[in-house]
């Protein structure tokens, strides 16, 4: 059987669930039943038919009940469970993606959670003792040996957790609850419970993910936070017909806390999708101009710098001028600013350094930085700052932090040496930040905290070998505004605002128009509005953009940016005598602006009014002479037939830097001159110049045949040029 066939079939059931069309579903559930043969449940359909027709026969017949909505939520729930029941031992029995596999071998494991609650507990104490250890070889193995049998304990409670068709409620509250287990170990179980509701979606288990919102310790806490995002996101269709959910959720909604680190944490899901952004600036820009300057930096570094011995600690101003003049400085700055946002900046830095055995488990991408691990524990002996570097640095994820440590125990003992010395640099740097944040509110350190989960989890879903064997969680990613609990959330109008704003200043037009559409519908502002139009524009929608623009300035008139935002979509829109008019306001309000000088000369171009546009051409020329400005004096000039005039303009711009369009202008303006001899030499370069682009010169110069005639080229000896250049690109 198709795992696809599989899928499609559930997806189908939970549209016509989510569409209220339970009648349908319940048809499509018995259909699908007798196809893949799994006849025991028709029972629990035909039940659920029954007094579904039951509840039908009443409600038509216009009997009273209050209850009904409840009882008709609560068919449509039992339809979700019958149909994920039925999808996850199908799934289970064929799919030979890597979780079905895992529950496949799993089901042969007996041993429930209560166990692993029991073994955690007990290796909490060894793990201590271990550490009141002396120091010798004995000591060290033994430690070793407690963190081996801990970790097999904490992987195989993640599996079980993950994998299980019943997570023992009990149990997981116990293991939260349990003050002896380490807090790494709860957060780990936090993780595979939020795979296993993606896996599959359970009411019980997402209560239990709900209560470890509010647990003590910020690492839990913040993770069940960021669980219940993405479990949100994911099951949106069906938290309406989950009442329990929903007052759940209002309860939590109360806490102011709970919602500011909600909010935190959809700004941060939406900053995932700069990642790849970044990603390609750091591969495309950064790199490679580092390595252009690189050897004409070691030239300075080897004698430059090599003066005297008294200068010999002093860094040389070259480098950093060099640095600067490349323009990576400007690129590293920005860089170094995203970081300091939360921006995800070393995605591209350890994506290679993913390869290590510690990741080959997928469990250990899930895993917080723990210095003890067997895999990293050499670094702990001789390098304690660099451990301590990797456990307090807020800015690097769990998942970097490993692929680092791994790395360090691959190199050799004296680079390894070298590498400490820069951390502890940057460790100094580092307790610099700490101080002046300490003064900050005192959720910095969760919202760091869940920016790195959310960092691990990119890496996990981008980067594992079998990522496409699981559930694409930041395919919606900037999507979370248009999910139902977003409205269930007790978010301010500051807060959506500032969420729309952080899509705008991100670049996201669609997703920042959608909520701030929502805002125009409560309070009308022209800043919303201006926002509103700039996001269509950017849309390419200049008639929708012109609208949300024009409603802004009835509320604020006499906006610079505004009249020129609405001049340019009038032209846009080809209503040019409306752009004109707005373009003059546009120049009354910035009467030193050229470029609005330059726009209003082109559109009376457009006029026909040529020596208008002219005085408006010489006036931006006599501020600011450039060939951008002569081309238009030129073709106006030559439009308004003052050959002359345009001939010496062209013959600027030619000794500066001439375009195909240029020269074929300047063919136009000998020829009008009656110089055919210099019109044919022009025309001959355009085409060279149009050829090397893989343009046609022809469709160019047939635009501006209108333009000939107007200047007093004989009609019939346009064909006559034409095929004289045809006859010369055949030949060349």
């Amino acid at each position: 059987m198709k795992v696809s066939d599989i899928q499609n079939t559930a997806n189908l059931i939970f549209t016509q669930l989510k569409n209220r069309r339970l009648k349908e579903a319940l048809d499509s559930l018995r259909n699908w039943i007798l196809t893949v043969q799994l006849p025991a449940y028709s029972d629990k359909i035909d039940e659920l038919e029954a007094n579904y027709r039951l509840m039908l026969q009443y409600a038509v017949e216009g009997a009273s009940d209050p209850q009904r909505d409840a009882v008709y939520f609560g068919f449509i729930r039992k339809a979700f469970h019958l149909s994920d029941i039925i999808r996850e031992e199908l799934l289970t029995k064929y799919s030979s993606g890597y979780d079905y596999t895992q529950i496949r071998y799993a089901s042969q494991l007996s041993s429930g959670l209560d166990y692993f609650v029991a073994s955690l507990e007990e290796q909490s104490v060894n793990r201590s003792l271990g550490t009141l250890l002396e120091e010798g070889l004995s000591a060290q193995g033994k430690k070793l040996e407690y963190s081996r049998q801990h970790e097999q304990t904490r992987l195989e409670m993640f599996r079980h957790v993950w994998l299980s068709s019943e997570v023992q409620a009990d149990s997981f509250t116990a293991l939260l609850a349990n003050n002896s287990i380490d807090e790494i170990d709860k957060s780990f179980a936090v993780s595979a419970l939020t795979l296993n509701l993606l896996r599959v979606f359970n009411e019980e288990r997402l209560g239990l993910l709900m209560n470890a919102c509010q647990h003590a310790e910020p690492s839990v806490r913040q993770r069940a936070l960021v669980g219940l995002a993405i479990i949100f996101s994911h099951y949106d269709d069906r938290l309406a017909y989950y009442d329990s959910i929903k007052s759940r959720l209002a309860l939590l909604s109360d806490d102011q806390a709970f919602v500011e680190a909600f909010f935190t944490i959809i700004i941060q899901f939406i900053r995932t999708a700069e990642t790849d952004k970044i990603s390609r600036k750091m591969q495309q820009e950064i790199i490679p101009e580092m390595m252009k300057i690189a050897p004409q930096l070691k030239d300075k570094i080897d004698f430059d710098s090599m003066i005297s011995a008294e200068e010999g600690e002093d860094k040389n101003p070259e480098w950093q001028e060099l640095i600067e003049n490349s323009g990576v400085a400007d690129k590293l700055r920005e860089m170094s600013e995203l970081q300091m946002e939360g921006a995800d900046v070393y995605m591209n830095t350890f994506a290679q350094l993913k390869h290590y055995p510690f990741f080959s488990n997928p469990a250990n991408w899930f895993l917080a930085f723990d210095p003890s691990h067997s895999d990293i524990q050499g670094l702990s002996k001789g390098y304690k700052s660099l451990i301590q570097l990797l456990l307090n640095n807020l800015y690097l994820c769990n998942s970097d932090k490993y692929s680092l440590a791994n790395s360090m125990m691959q190199i050799p003992e004296s680079q390894r040496n070298s590498m400490v010395q820069a951390f502890k640099l940057e460790s100094e740097q580092y307790n610099e930040i700490q101080k002046e944040e300490s003064g900050l509110a005192s959720n910095v350190l969760e919202k760091r905290l869940s920016n790195q989960y959310i960092q691990d989890l990119y890496r996990f879903y981008k980067l594992y070998p079998f990522r496409t064997d699981f559930t694409p969680i930041f395919d919606s990613s900037l999507r979370f505004h248009t999910r139902c609990f977003f409205n269930y959330l007790n978010f301010s109008e500051d807060q959506h605002t500032q969420i729309a704003e952080f899509y705008f200043a991100k670049e996201h037009y669609t997703e920042a128009f959608e909520l701030l559409n929502t805002l125009s519908q409560q309070k009308a502002a022209p800043d919303v509005f201006q926002k509103m139009g700039y996001c269509r524009q950017q849309a390419g929608a200049f008639d929708q953009a012109l609208d949300y623009y024009l409603r802004a300035e009835a509320l604020q008139p006499e906006q610079k940016w505004l009249t020129r935002k609405i001049a340019y979509c009038y032209k846009m829109l080809r209503q040019y005598d409306a752009a004109l008019e707005y373009y003059r306001r546009a120049e009354t309000l910035e009467p030193e602006n050229r470029n609005l000088q330059l726009q209003i000369g082109h559109l009376l171009v457009q006029h026909k009014r040529y020596p208008e546009a002219l005085n408006y051409y010489f006036k931006v020329e006599l501020a600011a002479s450039n060939p951008k400005v002569w081309r238009a004096i030129a073709w106006c000039s030559f439009l308004s037939g003052k050959f002359a005039q345009a001939e010496n303009y062209y013959a600027k711009i030619i000794e500066q830097n001439a375009t195909k369009l240029d020269f074929l202008n300047a063919g136009h303006v000998a020829w009008a001159l009656q110089q055919r001899g210099s019109a044919l030499d022009f025309y001959t370069k355009s085409l060279q110049v149009f050829l090397q682009d893989e343009e046609n010169f022809f469709e160019a110069f047939d635009v501006d045949v209108a333009q000939l005639r107007a200047a007093g080229i004989p009609e019939e000896e346009i064909p006559l040029m034409m095929d004289r250049l045809r006859y010369m690109q055949n030949h060349s």
